[in-house]
C-alpha cells in the first residue's frame, strides 16, 4: 500500500461492491447515480480521480445501467459528462487495478 487516499479507497471499494452485487437492470440505477455523485465529489491529494476508468468498466460490466444513465439522465450535466467519456476497457481495467493495488484494495472482479 503506497497511497494514502482514504476517500478514494472507500469509493473504489463501493464500486467493486456495486459491480459484484447489483444486477444490470433498471432497479440498480439509484445506487449507481449515487455512487457517481460520490465519486465525482471525492477529494484526493496525490492522484487524479479515475472517473474515465470507472466509467469504462461500468460500460463493459453493466451495459444496461450505463445505457439508461446515458439516455435517461442526459439532463443531469454530471451524469451526461461522465457517460460520454470514451476509454478502452482493457486499458481502464489495468489502470484502475494498478491504482487499487497501490491503495491496498484486494481485487474482487
Amino acid at each position: 500500500m503506497d497511497l494514502k487516499e482514504p476517500e478514494l479507497r472507500d469509493a473504489l471499494q463501493q464500486f467493486d461492491s456495486l459491480i459484484i452485487e447489483y444486477p444490470d437492470d433498471r432497479h440498480a440505477i439509484p445506487e449507481f447515480t449515487s455512487f457517481i455523485t460520490k465519486l465525482v465529489k471525492t477529494k484526493t491529494n496525490t492522484v487524479t480521480l479515475p472517473i474515465e476508468d470507472v466509467m469504462a468498466i461500468m460500460k463493459e460490466k453493466k451495459p444496461l445501467v450505463f445505457s439508461i444513465l446515458r439516455s435517461e439522465y442526459s439532463n443531469n450535466i454530471m451524469i451526461n459528462v461522465v457517460t460520454h467519456i470514451d476509454k478502452e476497457y482493457g486499458e481502464a481495467y489495468r489502470k484502475l487495478n494498478d491504482l487499487k493495488r497501490k491503495l491496498g484494495i484486494i481485487l474482487k472482479y
